[in-house]
């Protein structure tokens, strides 16, 4: 064999486009969140174990690494990060 297969070419073509607006799609989701002076970090990772430390959860890195097997459950653990952000602000 001297190339791949065209129709493996295609399917990356097809594979790039996805992720490209995958891409623009986070970036329009973490600038709408930011927008509340929520951490985008404290949606996409967990990594304190204070107890005064302000909630995390790994739910948009889920989503984002096609990790996410209950999507409604996955956006009521950001909600509740978000809200607490919101609700906490000085």
């Amino acid at each position: 064999m001297k190339k791949m297969p065209y129709e493996i070419k295609e399917a990356i073509r097809r594979y790039a486009k996805v992720q490209i607006k995958a891409a623009t799609m986070y970036e329009q989701i973490q600038a709408m969140i930011e927008a509340y002076n929520v951490p985008i970090d404290n949606l996409i990772a967990c990594g304190s174990e204070y107890l005064d430390a302000p909630p995390q959860t790994e739910g948009l890195a889920f989503i984002n690494n096609c990790e996410c097997d209950d999507i409604e459950g996955t956006i009521a653990e950001i909600e509740d990060v978000f809200l607490w952000f919101v609700n906490n602000q000085d």
